[in-house]
């Protein structure tokens, strides 16, 4: 799959952290539709695996992405998700 940039993609270029996150989105795609396998509702409803449109995949990367923010890292240590040191 080839990778889908965020709504605010141009963030990418100062935010190291959001940066981050959306390789590792990308990454992870690689090898695989992560996307429409988490829209894939065959055991609901039946059918194949849903084609994700070009919105869907941008929403998701945009999502992505705000993880990596100031908002979005504060939204995860709430959770009690905390960065670990590398």
């Amino acid at each position: 799959m080839k990778p889908i940039k965020g709504l605010q993609a141009h963030r990418l270029k100062t935010r190291a952290e959001e940066k981050a996150f959306a390789e590792r989105w990308d990454h992870k795609n690689e090898h695989g539709d992560i996307l429409a396998h988490l829209l894939d509702n065959r055991a609901v409803q039946g059918g194949g695996v849903p084609r994700p449109s070009d919105r869907d995949y941008a929403v998701a990367a945009t999502v992505i992405q705000w993880l990596g923010s100031d908002v979005g890292e504060c939204f995860l240590r709430d959770m009690g998700y905390v960065k670990g040191k590398t």
